[in-house]
């Protein structure tokens, strides 16, 4: 399965460049300046749709699932449930949070920070951290020992799959137990070492990681006390509910592409979607143009591949297309694994 939209860069164990290269001059298929402005337009009214659309989203399923399993319909519950989880994990870095550390969400910067913090709170994520991870990863995209979000050789497990269409248990633990060491002073791995070398540099990180763990604590507890237990499934654990399609679509951005390239358009992939999994998922299907233009607001990206599609490779389209895909490199990856060592 893919990465969780919840952050885990922090337990990374692979070998991590103690020093990155010089910067690398990526390939963008060109567009003129007037052309490129238009398209970074960002707009406080378009963003707050598509934030306020999918909250209203969020809350038809919560309150779904709320009143089935208080009126003990449990079937209706856990499917509504179901759908909840899948569109919560959007919240995460494979989706809203992703936008909005990028602050190209809304014109009105604090609206971009404050949303930011509230979703990376609610899928026990930490911000601060993912924030000098991503821009790490902009810059050294898919390059071996370099991207510490892409973890090289990227790999696919079938088994993941119970955990991501149920509850991803492995994901929840990973993502609280991150959390209560951050909030100790503990950043693990070669990869938040080098992104945060010293103590002072960690403050922040440590300051949000007391923030969700109290935060989550306090929430939970009083959700108990009350009587509202739903509300820990519906919030404290939604984002680690039916995570699957968001998943399958993280693993998308890069999985079976090409690394230690210059060009995004052989190292990251676009896929075209439904308008409502490319409304859950905040356009990020559009991912090679992400990475060529990342200050494009997500709402624009369409655009922008209108304007730039005679320069691109033939995108998947749909999801089965894309499934196809992913399976033909699973295979792909399974038969070179099985072939004998060269002598």
């Amino acid at each position: 399965m893919a990465t969780s939209s919840t952050c885990s860069h922090n337990n990374m164990t692979e070998k991590i460049g103690a020093k990155p290269p010089t910067r690398v001059n990526w390939y963008r298929s060109k567009l003129t300046g007037t052309e490129l402005s238009a398209l970074m337009r960002r707009s406080d009214m378009q963003g707050a749709l598509h934030v306020a659309s999918h909250l209203l989203l969020l809350c038809g399923t919560g309150t779904l699932a709320y009143c089935a399993f208080l009126n003990g319909h449990h079937g209706l519950a856990l499917a509504a449930l179901f759908l909840h989880g899948s569109f919560f994990s959007f919240l995460g870095w494979a989706g809203a949070g992703h936008e909005l550390v990028h602050r190209t969400v809304f014109k009105t910067r604090v609206y971009n920070d404050v949303f930011l913090a509230l979703f990376a709170f609610l899928t026990w994520n930490n911000y601060v951290y993912f924030r000098a991870s991503h821009i790490r990863h902009h810059q050294k995209t898919v390059l071996s020992g370099q991207d510490g979000e892409v973890r090289l050789p990227q790999t696919l497990r079938y088994r993941e799959w119970f955990w991501a269409l149920s509850f991803d248990l492995p994901a929840c633990y990973r993502a609280i137990k991150i959390v209560v060491e951050n909030s100790l002073g503990i950043i693990r791995g070669q990869w938040g070492a080098q992104l945060f070398p010293d103590q002072a540099s960690r403050r922040a990180v440590i300051r949000f990681a007391r923030i969700i763990l109290f935060g989550h604590l306090a929430m939970a507890a009083a959700f108990v006390a009350s009587g509202h237990w739903p509300l820990l499934l519906l919030v404290t654990f939604a984002t680690f509910i039916a995570d699957w399609l968001n998943k399958t679509l993280a693993l998308a951005q890069h999985f079976g592409m090409q690394p230690d390239v210059d060009d995004f358009r052989l190292n990251s992939r676009t896929v075209l979607l439904h308008p409502f999994l490319a409304f859950l998922y905040w356009q990020m299907n559009y991912h090679i143009e992400h990475h060529m233009y990342p200050a494009v607001p997500f709402y624009q990206l369409k655009a922008l591949r209108g304007q730039i599609e005679h320069d691109l490779p033939p995108a998947s389209r749909g999801m089965r297309a894309l499934l196809r895909d992913i399976a033909a490199i699973k295979r792909q990856q399974e038969s070179a694994s099985a072939l004998p060592p060269r002598t």
